[in-house]
């Protein structure tokens, strides 16, 4: 009885205390005592009578706005960004935000893979193939065994792990789409004509991993339309993926963590010259077979829901000859390149950098959470040892405290406090959980991480009005709860400083200066440098006969003038498919496979390389213009260009002030589209007359002849495409014309004079 007593004594005290703070507070703000007593310390959640809710099943914890609005800024961040991003061009003030964005993550996703070290590809502390190898093998193994056991579980009859039914089936692949609009994107950079030479074959094999995300330039292998063939099927009535309508919110798609990941996979390659081991590291993670696709598959036929796109990834990231192969070849290759270059420390500090964008790929995940799982996951509660301790001990107090406060009107969050102490309430778990989840929000009583500073606290210890109601154990659990609730462990640090250190490299410089002070021929992306205006695009005729080629005075070129338009003429279209979306048709499926034939892999096929491409490659007969032109300035016997820059250095100041010009428009596709196809047209031509030209003019070796001839031939077919869709429309076929005559002129000033 005494303790009956004592404990009811202390309960009033309690709620006296808040009463009388509640009371002093709304008279200092000369508002109604009535209505302030009835305000919910959540904000979010609609004032109501004190009918006491049912219980059931589907109590669900609502989320007070100031857990909501982190989470919505996020969120409304990453699809601000997502779509300024396939319309880079438009939009190049986003870019000093995004290089910040990609170090917050890489960061954040190292911080938490640090804590276990021993676990993952830290494990692998020093790089060599064999202990690269064994590692990947060793982690396709632990999928597979986990999938047996999955096997195992569903036919004792264990439910679904992905979806709950068809309808969250749906929910799911559409909440996914963002991700999968951005297939391919992690390379979507990677292999520019800006690249230094010495790492071409190392891009040239990440990019064939791009190409056959693209389907290798055949529209019905492309993954991202045959993504979008699926959103179809299901009636998920979603805009083109660079379209501003596609991040609006009446298309509810809210799950955050695909969002950021597809952020992840759009700013990896972003900066390509600066950050190429870590877009090798997260290509070599994202290539590799994980469990839930498995899963996805089963159960999407158990549904009757389209499964191909998963399929297709189960099959053509295989660790054979697939892109799992492809690309720990890409790594291999490079780290023997940069310990061959710059030794051995060199080659150990890139190592760390691969595995830094490794461990963003794998530490972000890819998939929406299943409503019906994210429930599963919350009847684990509580969640830890201390969570479970408040819970008993309010659960104890509980019975003594609840019908002598029935005419109390304080609320904590969404219900008076009697109403949350009613002994048959709180006996359910989920109404438990809603209780220590609106306490945790109710301040002052409750600040999440400092107990020193919360009133619960002062009160129950001594000179507090509560003092006493809680034994000295029962408080330091209260304590020890509340401290916790702000633990640092709960949100990974997104400083930059842990990128860097992990590496082993120097803080960047300021991020405007890293996205601003720029050289078009060194680096990328340029954005912000002023349109040049070279005098040869002032001089160029204007109409042409596109049927009819000029007959280039090749007798009397100037390969010095020539070679810097040669090789720029790889940017007029690769900035296509940099978003793989806008390569997902007819036309866009036509540019990559000229691209293709430029860059010198091998001639489309019913099938896809893979790794044959890879040997192909490191056996230098993936041949393209980059090769030619190298090999043009070994027959005329001038020094061999080690990039870009050299190279164009050659030209006299015409030459030079051109080929930045084509640069700066190639990054402008979305702008130039057609006046780029028709550039890219003329300097086709001019693979056809070189590829043509023998007797006393040795502008290429006959292997070069034989070479560029097959590579013209592909150029022309995939234009014609072009050029076919580009005649629909006047004004279209205009810049195309305007774009041959632009290059004819600048080609024919490279005639000496």
């Amino acid at each position: 009885m005494y303790i009956l007593q004592t404990a009811t004594a202390v309960l009033i005290a309690f709620l006296a205390v808040v009463a009388y703070s509640k009371v002093r507070n709304r008279l200092a703000k000369g508002r109604s005592r009535r209505k302030d007593l009835e305000i919910p310390g959540s904000p979010t959640i609609p004032v109501t009578n004190d009918v006491k809710p049912p219980i059931g099943n589907h109590a669900a914890v609502v989320l007070s706005r100031e857990e909501h609005e982190p989470r919505d800024k996020e969120l409304a961040k990453h699809k601000r960004l997502y779509y300024k991003l396939h319309n880079l061009e438009h939009h190049p003030d986003i870019l000093p935000e995004c290089r910040q964005l990609l170090l917050s993550l890489l960061s954040s996703t190292l911080t938490e893979a640090l804590q276990e070290p021993d676990i993952g590809i830290l494990s692998v502390q020093k790089f060599s193939r064999d202990g690269l190898n064994h590692f990947l093998k060793a982690k396709d193994v632990d999928v597979t065994d986990r999938w047996e056991q999955y096997l195992t579980r569903r036919k004792a009859g264990g439910a679904r792990e992905m979806f709950g039914d068809k309808d969250e089936a749906k929910w799911w692949l559409k909440q996914a789409a963002p991700v999968k609009y951005v297939d391919g994107a992690w390379l979507g950079h990677i292999n520019k004509i800006a690249t230094p030479f010495k790492y071409r074959h190392v891009t040239k094999n990440a990019w064939q991993v791009m190409s056959e995300e693209l389907g290798d330039g055949d529209l019905a292998k492309n993954h991202v339309h045959v993504y979008r063939d699926l959103m179809n099927d299901i009636d998920a009535g979603l805009p083109a993926a660079d379209s501003e309508a596609f991040i609006h919110p009446c298309h509810e798609l809210s799950e955050l963590r695909c969002w950021k990941a597809a952020m992840a996979q759009l700013t990896i390659s972003l900066f390509s010259h600066d950050f190429l081991p870590e877009a090798l590291g997260f290509n070599m993670a994202y290539e590799s077979l994980p469990l839930h696709l498995l899963k996805t598959v089963k159960e999407l036929r158990e549904l009757r829901l389209n499964p191909y796109y998963f399929e297709l990834h189960i099959s053509i990231d295989n660790a054979d000859s697939g892109h799992a192969a492809m690309a720990m070849a890409a790594v291999t290759n490079y780290i023997d390149l940069v310990e061959q270059n710059e030794g051995e420390e060199a080659a150990h500090v890139a190592w760390k950098r691969v595995q830094a964008g490794y461990i963003l790929a794998e530490g972000l995940p890819t998939t929406p959470e299943s409503p019906s799982l994210k429930r599963n996951s919350e009847e684990l509660f509580p969640h830890t040892d201390t969570e479970a301790a408040v819970v008993d001990i309010f659960a104890a107090k509980s019975f003594v405290a609840h019908k002598i406060h029935c005419n109390s009107r304080l609320k904590i969050g969404r219900r008076s406090l009697v109403d949350w102490l009613e002994p048959n309430a709180f006996e359910n778990v989920q109404w438990q959980e809603a209780f220590l989840h609106d306490l945790s929000n109710c301040k002052p009583w409750v600040i999440k991480g400092s107990s020193d500073k919360s009133r619960l606290v002062k009160e129950l210890s001594w000179e507090g009005k509560m003092f006493g109601s809680f034994t000295e154990k029962e408080v330091e659990v209260v304590k020890a709860w509340i401290d916790e609730l702000g633990s640092p462990a709960q949100v990974p640090c997104s400083d930059p400083a842990v990128y860097f250190k992990f590496t082993g490299q120097s803080p960047s410089p300021p991020l405007q200066t890293a996205t601003d002070d720029l050289d078009i021929l060194v680096h990328y992306p340029v954005l912000s440098t002023p349109k040049p205006t070279p005098a040869l695009l002032l001089s160029s005729p204007y109409p042409v006969d596109v049927d009819n080629a000029p007959s280039f005075n090749l007798n009397n070129l100037n390969l010095s003038n020539l070679l810097p338009l040669w090789l720029t003429s790889l940017a007029l279209l690769d900035s296509a498919p940099s978003v793989p979306v806008r390569v997902a048709d007819t036309f866009g499926s036509a540019v990559v496979r000229v691209l293709r034939a430029q860059t010198g892999f091998c001639d489309e096929g019913p099938g896809v390389a893979g790794m044959d491409e890879v040997h192909r490659t490191d056996d230098g007969q993936a041949i393209g213009i980059v090769e030619l032109g190298l090999d043009m300035c070994r027959c005329a016997g001038l020094d061999e260009p080690s990039t870009l820059k050299e190279a164009v250095a050659l030209g006299n100041t015409e030459s030079v002030a051109f080929s930045e010009w084509m640069i700066w428009m190639g990054m402008r596709w979305l702008t130039h589209r057609d006046l780029l196809v028709g550039m890219a047209w003329a300097f086709m031509e001019v693979h056809e007359a070189v590829a043509q030209v023998d007797g006393d003019v040795k502008l290429l070796s006959a292997t070069g002849r034989r070479v560029l001839k097959e590579v013209a031939v592909r150029e022309r077919k995939g234009l014609e495409i072009c050029r076919e869709d580009i005649a629909k429309d006047a004004q279209r076929r205009a810049e195309f014309c305007r774009g041959i005559a632009v290059a004819r002129g600048a080609i024919e000033a490279c005639s000496s004079r």
